[in-house]
């Protein structure tokens, strides 16, 4: 009794790590983004003397490559069920990514740079993938909401660093590390420590979960009889066929989260590009004013955050994906009508009117994101979690790398811009309305319940009988 006891607190605590670790490779990825745009395009021009096209270039590198590689390193993770290893082999590429980004040999091997951290951002796609084949569907939209929130907390302590990052001024061997490349070099030392509580302190997640693998297999044979998404033997999980990715993919409920995931990123990274020129221009903000605006902008995102995980309990992912579509659309259609009917002259009256736009923007941001996450992962087979993920992964980069270049183009005509986001978010609303009944994750769930429960007495009830001693049966 004692020994189970004490194996019983080491499996939680090595749980606990576990979860930890993987919420500090997403903590990570916000720092690193949060501390490298800021200064990227003046490390460009004063350095290499780059002219304004080329920072589009390598702003898009570390999407293109990432929509590229997630697909395979997600099959990879579904074959090979070594999460581990290949969660070393992304921190490893982010490492030689941020060591030769602070190198800076010229414009180009930056923008190698760029390509090779990139091909570390199917991590992220890879732990996600993990957790939706080891938790339960009424934990996962929690979970992964405090995933991603420790990604935006990056996101909001990264521009901090840069104030002491930018007072660097010493060498490496040849190498300059000043204002312009310091952001390279701490990354490389901040996931060389993300490599070594990999190496030392991660478990697989399948591993840690071993204990209630028969719950699990219990669990997911009644969700795949109510969505008849196929068997979950490792035979099948290895012949990756066109008829395998027809069945898998090629559904209403999965082009609908689809497309709502293009939707939703193509309409937030979009806002985000033009933040900062619009803020200039009807505001007359500065750099200073601008990060206050991004700090406060991701603390309301947090706090949303915790929000969706607190309603995961309450609220099926699919209503709250309604509801955060529908406020994104509101948001996008006021900043329509705000954008062109201000005037520069007069910035003390806009800045309420653009901080609501932006308000109701980051409100919705969490419910779209967690939740098509979440119900992505339910309505997909749990032995390909790996694939499907960096598929999802690799429509997200696609959509991080047309909406700079939508946004930048169509500044000075807020109507065509806009117009167009809130085209493609009526479409997406409309085709999550249609396709309601079938994101349902919970048919006959009571009669679920029963079932599961039913099973699992039994199961538990053998695994009694064979605990006892074979002379106590008698």
């Amino acid at each position: 009794m004692a020994a189970s006891r004490v194996e019983n607190e080491v499996t939680k605590c090595r749980k606990r790590m576990t979860y930890l670790i993987c919420g500090l490779f997403f903590l990570m990825g916000g720092i690193e983004y949060a501390v490298i745009l800021p200064t990227l395009w003046l490390y460009m021009k004063n350095d290499f003397s780059a002219r304004p096209y080329f920072l589009g270039f390598v702003l898009s590198a570390f999407s293109f490559s990432a929509l590229l590689f997630s697909p395979v390193i997600g099959r990879c993770a579904d074959v090979f069920r070594r999460p581990k290893l290949l969660l070393i082999l992304c921190t490893l590429w982010e490492i030689a990514g941020n060591a030769m980004y602070f190198m800076g040999i010229s414009k180009w091997f930056l923008l190698g740079s760029r390509l090779v951290s990139g091909l570390g951002a199917g991590g992220e796609a890879l732990i996600l993938a993990e957790i939706g084949r080891v938790t339960s569907e009424e934990d996962r939209t929690g979970i992964i909401s405090t995933l991603v929130s420790m990604r935006q907390l990056g996101l909001i302590f990264g521009p901090g660093l840069n104030f002491f990052l930018r007072l660097s001024h010493f060498y490496i061997g040849p190498f300059l590390v000043d204002k312009f490349s310091a952001p390279g070099a701490f990354m490389a030392c901040m996931w060389t420590l993300q490599c070594l509580l990999l190496i030392f302190f991660f478990t697989d997640l399948h591993i840690i979960h071993g204990n209630s693998e028969r719950e699990i297999r219990a669990t997911e044979e009644i969700n795949s009889q109510k969505r008849i998404i196929g068997s979950n033997d490792d035979e099948k999980c290895r012949k990756l066929t066109l008829k395998l990715l027809y069945d898998d993919y090629i559904r209403e409920e999965i082009i609908v989260l689809i497309a709502l995931q293009f939707n939703s990123f193509f309409n937030q990274v979009a806002l985000e590009t033009m933040a900062t020129p619009l803020s200039q221009k009807l505001l007359n903000w500065g750099e200073i004013e601008n990060s206050l605006m991004y700090c406060i902008a991701g603390l309301e995102v947090v706090l949303v955050f915790m929000l969706v995980r607190f309603l995961s309990k309450r609220l099926q992912d699919r209503t709250m994906l309604v509801f955060g579509c529908a406020i994104l659309t509101l948001a996008n259609c006021w900043l329509m009508y705000v954008v062109p009917h201000t005037s520069p002259d007069n910035p003390q009256k806009n800045i309420a009117f653009f901080a609501l736009g932006i308000i109701l923007d980051m409100i919705a941001l969490p419910f779209l994101v967690v939740c098509s996450i979440s119900l992505f992962s339910k309505l997909t087979r749990k032995d390909s979690q790996g694939l499907s993920q960096g598929i999802r992964r690799s429509v997200v980069g696609v959509s991080c790398i047309l909406a700079p270049l939508w946004a930048g183009s169509t500044i000075d005509k807020p109507y065509l811009m806009f117009g167009v986001m809130i085209g493609l978010l009526v479409m997406a609303l409309t085709m999550l309305i249609i396709s309601f009944s079938k994101l349902n994750t919970n048919k006959d769930g009571k009669d679920a319940h029963q079932i599961t429960q039913a099973t699992l007495s039994s199961v538990q009830h053998e695994y009694d009988q064979e605990r006892q001693p074979l002379l106590s049966q008698n």
